[in-house]
């Protein structure tokens, strides 16, 4: 555990304050920072990451996709070349380990315009 300390000389004398400082996530960033994405079937949706902010330690990240759970434990959505079944909701959410209680989320839409065969 990181410890910081605060030391003051008066007198000869020193007085110390010891805390422990748990910070984040803060300022939860998308690269890029759209929150809507309208795709064709079969194209390609480049990725989108998830970034924040988190003291002592780093972040830790997870994306969701609210009809199918967990897509992806880290920082990164890559879905490649997208199919109709991912259309959805995804939200990327930052916790910090530090201090279990604090995450931070986002929402991003995703649709996927099908294709129709011809006959």
């Amino acid at each position: 555990m990181l410890e910081d300390k605060l030391c003051i000389r008066i007198s000869q004398k020193y007085s110390c304050i010891l805390y422990n400082h748990k910070d984040g996530p803060e300022l939860l960033t998308l690269s890029p920072s759209n929150i809507s994405y309208t795709l064709d079937e079969n194209q390609r949706l480049n990725d989108i990451t998830c970034s924040a902010t988190c003291s002592p330690v780093q972040c830790t990240y997870e994306w969701r996709e609210s009809g199918r759970g967990a897509v992806s434990s880290s920082g990164v959505l890559s879905l490649g070349n997208l199919e109709r079944g991912e259309a959805g909701t995804y939200t990327c959410t930052a916790s910090n380990p530090g201090s279990a209680a604090t995450t931070s989320s986002q929402q991003i839409a995703i649709l996927v315009r099908c294709k129709f065969l011809h006959s």
